[in-house]
Order: C-alpha cells, then sequence, then structure tokens
C-alpha cells in the first residue's frame, strides 16, 4: 500500500484558503484511567496501517465539517484520524500522534495492541473516547518502545482532546522517526489532493509537560522543533474551538472578479491599507505589493493561484484560474 506523506503536506505546503477556525490551546494533567466496557475495532487481530469506522453516536464539526462517524484511516499512520475514509479531497486530520504505529505484536502474530472506543453521556453532552492501548513503533528494531493515548470528542462544545497514559521510550530515534518526540498535529480542513491547507493548522512543540502550539498560518511554514522527547503519563492537550467574530470577518472579506482572469485581476474590498500576495500552486510566491484594485497577471503562466489579503488585523486567501 502507498500511504499519503502527510508530514512534508502538513508541514511543508502551508497554503490556507480563506482560514476561519481558531482554536485555544491548553494542557492539564489528569490521571490516565483505560476505557472500559469499551467496543474492540481490531477483536484480537494483529494490525498495522489499520483502517476503522467508528460511529460518533452525534454530529462533530471541525471547520467546514460536520459529521457523524469518524474514520481510523488504513492509508496514514495508525493514529490519525478523519471524517472520511478515502484519501483524496477536503478532509480534516486529527493526529494524536503521527508517527507509523502497529500493534506490539506484530513480530510475533499475536496482538498485544488493542484499539476500542464507546460513546458516554447524556444527549447534547455525549463525548467519543478512541483508546489505543499499549501500541508500538513499527520502525522500532527492539520492538519494546510503547505508548497509550485517547482521543476524545465533545458534543455540543466540539473540543478535541488528546490524552495520554503510560509508555516507555528508549529507542526515540528510531521510534519517532528521526525527530526528538511524538508528531502531534491537528489540520482542521486539509485538501490532500493537493497538498494544500485550506483552513488553519497547528503543531503541539517544546517541552511536553509544557507545551505550546504552532499556528501554522497562510503561506507560512513550519520550522519549529517539534515535541522535545516523550509525551508524560497523565497529559491532556486540548482544542477548545473559538468563534470568529464578525469584525474579524468583515474587515478581511473581499472579492475578485474576472474568474477566471487572463489579463488583469480586480480586488474588490471597503479595506483601504493592505498588502497582497499571489502564490502559484506550489506555494511559491510570484506577485506581492502594497494597496491596489487591479493586478496585472497576464506575464503569469495558466494554471490555479491564490490570492491573500494582508491587513494589521488578519488575512483572507482566495482561489482563481489565470487562462
Amino acid at each position: 500500500m502507498i500511504k499519503k506523506l502527510l508530514l512534508p503536506l502538513f508541514l511543508l505546503c502551508a497554503i490556507f484558503i480563506n482560514a476561519q477556525s481558531v482554536y485555544e490551546f491548553e494542557t492539564e494533567n489528569i490521571a490516565y484511567q483505560n476505557l472500559v466496557g469499551s467496543t474492540s475495532l481490531n477483536n484480537g487481530e494483529v494490525w498495522d496501517d489499520p483502517g476503522y469506522t467508528i460511529p460518533l453516536g452525534f454530529n462533530f464539526t471541525i471547520s467546514s465539517h460536520t459529521f457523524g462517524t469518524i474514520y481510523i484511516v488504513e492509508w496514514s499512520f495508525g493514529g490519525e484520524l478523519s471524517n472520511e475514509q478515502i484519501d483524496s479531497g477536503i478532509l480534516t486530520l486529527i493526529s494524536p500522534i503521527a508517527q507509523d504505529i502497529a500493534d506490539l505484536g506484530f513480530g510475533s502474530g499475536i496482538s498485544q495492541s488493542n484499539i476500542s472506543y464507546k460513546t458516554e453521556g447524556s444527549p447534547g453532552n455525549k463525548i467519543l473516547k478512541i483508546e489505543w492501548n499499549n501500541i508500538g513503533f513499527l520502525d522500532d528494531s527492539t520492538e519494546s518502545d510503547f505508548m497509550n493515548f485517547q482521543l476524545w470528542l465533545y458534543e455540543g462544545s466540539n473540543i478535541i482532546e488528546y490524552r495520554y497514559g503510560p509508555n516507555q521510550i528508549n529507542n526515540p530515534s528510531e521510534s519517532f522517526e528521526g525527530i526528538s518526540g511524538p508528531l502531534v498535529t491537528l489540520a482542521t480542513s486539509l485538501n490532500i489532493d493537493e497538498g494544500e491547507l485550506v483552513d488553519n493548522g497547528y503543531v503541539v512543540e517544546g517541552d511536553p509537560a509544557n507545551p505550546a502550539v504552532a499556528v501554522v498560518a497562510a503561506g507560512d511554514f513550519y520550522d519549529g522543533d517539534y515535541l522535545q522527547g516523550a509525551i508524560p503519563d497523565g497529559m491532556v492537550y486540548r482544542f477548545t474551538p473559538q468563534p470568529l467574530s464578525i469584525e474579524d470577518f468583515t474587515q478581511n472579506n473581499f472579492q475578485i472578479s474576472p474568474n477566471p482572469a487572463s489579463e488583469f485581476l480586480n480586488i474588490e474590498t471597503q479595506l483601504s491599507n493592505y498588502n497582497f500576495s499571489i502564490y502559484n500552486s506550489l506555494g511559491q510566491k510570484v506577485i506581492g505589493a502594497l494597496s491596489t484594485n487591479k493586478i496585472d497577471i497576464s506575464n503569469l503562466s495558466n494554471g490555479i493561484y491564490y490570492i491573500k489579503i494582508e491587513t494589521e488585523t488578519g488575512s483572507a486567501t482566495k482561489k482563481f484560474i489565470k487562462q
């Protein structure tokens, strides 16, 4: 099976279209508890790159995506989930860990790593809980490193929590695939065909016991240090969605015409002081200047481009076609 290269896709090709989703990141230390009475997904079968379907029991919203089913996607690495089962289109990608994990019993053929889920709570206040119990790492030649972690999704508030339990990491260079710790991310909306993030992305970095989150903004490239070591038992990483104010939306609103365009692109906006940049489909800036309402694009090659408007209060990006 050919797996999607999600690490460079997420961290290197960072163009956002109409980025709007904002999450507050916070941490807490809560004693880790294994799920009781949960439904096993692998049912005792040894797994690597598993593909599982999980009903939430309620609707959950991330960015523009509202869904009642979530998938551990077989085209990824075992610890990543999406609202879509297929590896195409625009989707959300939730990654409590993005390294290549596998059943700790993969070498012996006897499963040691159960993946399970349960939905708890009353209507309107339900929580979907998914647990990866005693999981190993495919690249760990010692076959002894392991982690425990859970994903919790909250009905109504749309809060996302990554919860981490006991672990043993004696071979980090192999288990973490050459970086210093687990790769923990949240891509709220991702065009997987084009390699473009279409809404804000988040990378957890720094001290695993007191981490920060890097927001990968429109046109930026992530060049941070990731997490510096294993995540301590009991850590909770929480993403709480924040509403976008009407003022922010109005301030960043603009229209472009014509689309497709051949000679000139017109910007229609009430903004009087802004910068603009035009990027090609590879994320390379091809035009950039101060405020103007008419842009000469006659020298651009035919294809798909993105125009980004920036003000002191924020930015917004739109897609257009040069023909």
